[in-house]
């Protein structure tokens, strides 16, 4: 029986090939095991941290305080899980800042409800009203800047800069219909939205035309 390749060992009957092997079909799967230890090594001190964190609020502080092991937990669980699921994937950079984007918010949110309910604080609307704004600005930024620099932008990427013009336009329109007047932080959420959105389409103009005709069928 031919075996072809450059196994040492029959795929069968798991005994030892003789003789020089064939070249390899496809090319073996290099695994960087420096950059998999450190993330070992960083998961684990993020879960240490969320450990002790919550002993800490529950195990050892017996006088009334406010809990804090749950916030600890969701900032550092929740970003140490973006990094190994996201960046370590190697996902395109547009992709990972819009993932980002979202989870920072639903982030935030959740902790802004959190500190509400449980310290019985007023709920001041911060993420709402400064967060989301912010991080979009900053992230249609970022994605405008990178889809000139990165060499590897392509156009499937810019489906995330799409995306993320609607999350800073669609919420405004929103609160211009309910409360009458946006806050200041999501009109200039809103001016860097259509200054990037009409940049896009006088630089990238094919490239833009040409995704809305695959993603349409046009």
């Amino acid at each position: 029986m031919n075996i072809g390749g450059n196994p040492e060992k029959c795929p069968l009957c798991q005994n030892a090939l003789e003789g020089e092997g064939e070249r390899d079909y496809w090319p073996k799967k290099i695994i960087n095991l420096k950059r998999k230890k450190a993330f070992q090594i960083v998961m684990f001190s993020l879960i240490s941290i969320s450990i002790v964190a919550l002993a800490m609020d529950f195990l050892f502080l017996k006088t009334e305080h406010y809990s804090f092991g749950p916030l600890v937990l969701a900032w550092v669980v929740i970003p140490g899980w973006l990094m190994e699921n996201v960046i370590k994937k190697h996902y395109n950079l547009l992709k990972t800042l819009f993932v980002s984007l979202i989870t920072m918010s639903l982030l935030s949110g959740l902790s802004e409800f959190f500190i509400h309910f449980a310290w019985d604080l007023p709920y001041y609307g911060i993420t709402p009203g400064y967060v989301i704004p912010i991080l979009c600005s900053v992230n249609m930024v970022s994605n405008f800047v990178l889809s000139f620099v990165d060499k590897q932008f392509t156009d499937h990427s810019l489906i995330y800069m799409f995306l993320n013009i609607l999350v800073g336009v669609v919420p405004w329109i929103a609160l211009f219909f309910i409360a009458g007047k946006p806050p200041m932080t999501w009109s200039i959420c809103l001016v860097i939205n259509a200054l990037a959105f009409v940049a896009l389409f006088i630089f990238r103009g094919r490239i833009v035309i040409n995704e809305f005709k695959k993603r349409f069928h046009l």
